[in-house]
């Protein structure tokens, strides 16, 4: 009898453990359910809400949140903005220095040197070419010619050249390098001297000279107002008429004009030209501004003799010593096989020819800090020497400018 009883109460206890643990379970169970249909109320009740104030058309403000960083914004439509006439307005330029003379000597009627000065205001200016000829206080007939496109070319002061504002935009959007060179320039002014080869064989680029000097000047000096230009034009040693002929550094287009309309193209014989003279009296006696951009440009088909190359690159390196630039154009027909076949109208073997400037031209551009050039690659004369006057670092600079030409 007791074994039975002992089975029946553990039975008993068994049944009233397991019942507390049902129950203590089954509570937690409903305890969860609760709160799943309370928050299922909660929601449905939001919903009823919502769907309430847009039916009464209180329409509730939406809750935005920060787009990914990580993922690009994409437009259904693109914005359209009209650019400005002027993307930017041209800069003021700021006074020369005082040891770089301001007066331009005036050209009217073909007057000398000893005409009055001119005074130049160069601050706010629309234009540099134009700032020129409105600002003068007496008239500048052949100060600042206007290009043959898109002005008329030597007429009376006061014309416009053409260039205008876009002239100012250009150069506002160029790289930060040329905007401060041309600057620096404008500042201190800028001396540009051609020592041209005037013996036989140079006949078509003295033409070309005189045909666009016009055009080179008004190019520059959209720029660089306060610009002078001059030639020194050489022979060879020992020439009946001339060795060296210059026409000094001036302001004067009407100058230039007619030292280039006197001067032919004559004499040589030999292969070697007297180039060591004409940069000798381009350096000593071309009458340079103090604290200008001085420049030379050495313009030629034929070298100095082996015993004179010495000569000119000394004379190149003193120039140097005072802050000056000479590079050299190579224009003969062995370093320029596509300007002979513009010339000729018809192709010719390039492997006959040579691919650079003759090397005493090299040698010279090299002793003169600047570039030794010829006419392949652009077999215009006029926008190469453009180029060669800026340098051949800001080419894609000058493209703009040269488009003109």
């Amino acid at each position: 009898m007791r074994r039975p009883l002992t089975w029946l109460v553990l039975l008993l206890f068994s049944v009233v453990i397991h019942g507390l643990v049902t129950s203590r379970i089954g509570g937690g169970i409903r305890e969860q359910e609760d709160a799943k249909a309370a928050l299922a109320n909660l929601a449905k009740e939001k919903k009823r809400r919502v769907v309430l104030e847009i039916a009464k058309g209180e329409v509730p403000e939406p809750q935005t949140a920060e787009p990914p960083t990580d993922e690009p914004l994409d437009f259904e439509e693109e914005f359209e903005v009209e650019p400005p006439e002027v993307l930017l307005a041209p800069q003021a330029v700021a006074p020369p220095p005082p040891n770089v003379p301001l007066a331009l000597s005036a050209q009217a009627g073909g007057a000398g040197e000893d005409t009055a000065p001119v005074e130049i205001a160069l601050a706010n200016q629309d234009s540099a070419g134009a700032n020129l000829a409105r600002h003068a206080t007496v008239p500048t007939v052949g100060i600042l010619s206007p290009v043959s496109k898109g002005g008329t070319s030597g007429g009376s002061g006061g014309g416009t050249s053409g260039f205008g504002v876009g002239i100012g935009n250009a150069l506002g959007g160029s790289s930060n390098q040329f905007a401060a060179y041309v600057e620096g320039m404008r500042e201190g002014g800028l001396d540009v001297l051609f020592v041209v080869d005037a013996t036989g064989s140079m006949g078509w680029v003295i033409d070309e000279v005189k045909s666009r000097i016009l055009d080179i000047t008004s190019v520059v000096r959209s720029l660089v107002p306060i610009s002078r230009f001059g030639v020194v034009a050489y022979r060879d040693e020992g020439d009946a008429e001339f060795v060296t002929r210059t026409q000094n550094l001036t302001y004067s287009t009407l100058k230039l004009q007619g030292f280039l309309g006197a001067l032919q193209a004559a004499g040589g014989g030999d292969m070697f030209e007297a180039v060591q003279e004409g940069l000798r009296e381009g350096v000593d006696n071309a009458e340079w501004r103090s604290g200008a951009r001085r420049i030379i440009i050495l313009i030629g088909d034929a070298p100095p003799s082996e015993s004179n190359i010495g000569k000119a690159i000394s004379v190149v390196e003193r120039f140097v010593n005072t802050g000056g630039v000479v590079s050299t154009l190579d224009v003969s027909d062995q370093s320029n096989p596509s300007a002979v076949e513009a010339r000729v109208g018809r192709k010719v073997n390039h492997a006959m020819y040579r691919n650079d400037s003759m090397y005493q031209f090299r040698n010279i551009a090299d002793a003169g800090n600047g570039d030794a050039a010829t006419l392949e690659g652009e077999v215009s004369l006029t926008r190469r020497l453009t180029i060669l006057i800026m340098g051949d670092q800001f080419a894609r600079e000058m493209k703009a400018l040269l488009d003109l030409l």
